[in-house]
């Protein structure tokens, strides 16, 4: 088997796409006062519509209408109406409210869509703590993470929105007769959502599909709690308007909606409240972005083709019959009898063939003959894999509707459209109708909608049919000696030994409790 070390570059995905730029302007952020009839509650045995091709001079504001966003998300509609509200807490009663029209994000924000708005220069990187593998190939269709409440908003601004008020999220999460659960009234499990004992961390927006709410949004519960526009108060729904209740005028903690990988089933509730201090950031938290204009921005004139379903519902033309592999990365952090720190990294490959993998951790020592690496202090290092694929049957890759394929880069064919912005480092051209960059610039360069993987100049659905990569920061023990507390000592770290003693040129590695060479020598 052929195994070989390659150099894997973390820079985050989008920074390679467009130069720092600014936006002209402020974006307007579209909350809006009710302007239409309020439509009747939907029956719950109501089938939500069929998908239907969308008319780029305005989609319809109807249940199941999609949209293809300037940031590669999926817009799903959210018709105007009254729905239940609350579930007989303190500071969640029971009450309807009537909310107009929204548009709102079928998936949270990732980390590559957020690091279109750094690139542009109008957002700022995430808590380094709180989202440590930020730009790392790996975590490119995670939700992003380590974000305050102005982050958040920032970046809704950057795409023409802003974030939803409690009562759209919990509208868009429970549908129109009150939903216990944003996809119904059966209880948590891992089949519907990322919850405590499920995963342990974040996974892809889109992978959960059995617990999609009625209007079609993913992770209305689980993976990572959400941020959203109000000022928090315990009292506030016991007194608050029953039109577009917008929150308190003021307040010391904004709203926190949803629920995360570390949560039980109680706070999977569509009306569980949460409330942090606005620059606060965790690991499980972020955010989604509700429009109230689809059609501000014009289409890109380029994008890349897809294999597998359509962005906005379209079922696959083809399916490919590919065969990856599977490789992961694990860590072990020894004390010596000296207590200095060192760490063991080991990669492994499964399910082959094929055969072909790369791995590194730049930075660190190569045990010779082997998939292993010695680092030591201090680093920052990052380990990174990344496997393989091959198949016999391989499909043609797709458009988007309203495109002209040349290859695998997809053309827009001049149909109509209203939007005539475009997102920095791209101008409009009133010719074609869509926006376009300089011949040479990094705007050129597209990618994948938001839950698609990149795999050799194409958008892959489905994770299966793309290279697995695996990434982990490298840790260290602290290897601190034992307290004297004056009776024989403390407790403290023990060096790990196995049993085993090693000579000279030669380290333990306790993940097989053996010695091995070590590379320094």
């Amino acid at each position: 088997m052929k195994r070989f070390a390659h150099l894997i570059s973390i820079v985050t995905l989008m920074s390679l796409i467009l130069s720092a730029c600014n936006l002209p302007g402020s974006p307007m952020i579209p909350i809006t006062g009710v302007t239409e009839t309020v439509e009747p509650s939907i029956p719950a045995t109501e089938v939500p519509a069929t998908l239907i091709p969308i008319d780029l001079a305005g989609p319809l504001m109807e249940v199941g209408s999609k949209y293809p966003y300037v940031d590669g998300t999926i817009l799903v509609a959210v018709p105007g109406g009254t729905f239940i509200m609350g579930y007989q807490g303190e500071d969640n009663p029971i009450h309807e409210v009537t909310v107009s029209d929204f548009w709102i994000y079928s998936t949270k924000v990732t980390n590559s869509q957020y690091a279109l708005c750094i690139a542009s220069g109008l957002c700022t990187r995430p808590d380094e703590e709180n989202n440590p593998l930020f730009g790392d190939f790996s975590q490119a269709n995670h939700p992003v993470t380590g974000v305050t409440y102005e982050q958040a908003s920032q970046y809704c601004s950057f795409v023409h929105g802003s974030l939803p008020t409690e009562a759209q999220w919990e509208k868009a999460a429970r549908g129109p007769d009150g939903n216990i659960f944003p996809w119904g009234d059966e209880a948590p499990s891992c089949n519907l959502l990322n919850f405590l004992s499920c995963r342990g961390k974040t996974t892809p927006i889109n992978e959960y599909t059995n617990g999609v709410s009625y209007y079609s949004a993913f992770d209305m519960a689980g993976n990572i709690r959400e941020w959203v526009l109000d000022w928090y108060s315990a009292s506030y729904y016991s007194v608050s308007p029953t039109e577009n209740p917008l929150g308190p005028e003021l307040g010391e903690k904004r709203s926190v909606r949803g629920s995360s990988y570390q949560d039980g089933g109680d706070s999977s509730l569509a009306a569980h409240r949460f409330s942090l201090r606005p620059l606060e950031n965790l690991p499980d938290l972020g955010f989604r972005c509700i429009v109230g204009d689809p059609t501000y921005f014009a289409p890109s004139c380029e994008q890349l083709a897809y294999i597998g379903t359509g962005p906005s519902g379209e079922e696959a033309t083809c399916t490919p019959d590919v065969k990856c592999n599977d490789v992961s990365v694990s860590q072990a952090a020894v004390c010596t009898p000296r207590l200095v720190p060192y760490t063991i990294v080991t990669f492994n490959l499964s399910d082959s063939p094929p055969d072909s993998w790369l791995y590194d951790v730049p930075g660190c020592s190569q045990i010779s003959g082997e998939n292993k690496f010695v680092c030591n202090p201090s680093g920052p290092y990052i380990a990174s894999v990344e496997g393989s694929c091959e198949g016999t049957n391989t499909c043609d890759s797709t458009c988007p509707a309203h495109y002209i394929k040349e290859g695998d880069v997809c053309k827009w064919d001049g149909s109509g459209t209203i939007g005539t912005e475009c997102l920095p480092g791209a101008t409009y051209d009133p010719l074609t109708q869509c926006c376009s960059a300089a011949p040479g610039s990094a705007v050129n360069v597209n990618l994948c909608p938001a839950g698609y993987y990149l795999s050799d100049g194409i958008c892959y659905s489905d994770s299966s049919f793309t290279k697995n990569t695996e990434s982990l920061n490298v840790l260290f023990n602290t290897c601190q000696p034992p307290k004297d507390n004056g009776g024989g000592g403390g407790p403290g770290p023990t060096p790990i030994s196995c049993g085993v003693t090693c000579g000279g040129c030669q380290i333990l590695d306790p993940t097989t409790c053996s010695c091995v060479s070590d590379p320094s020598c």
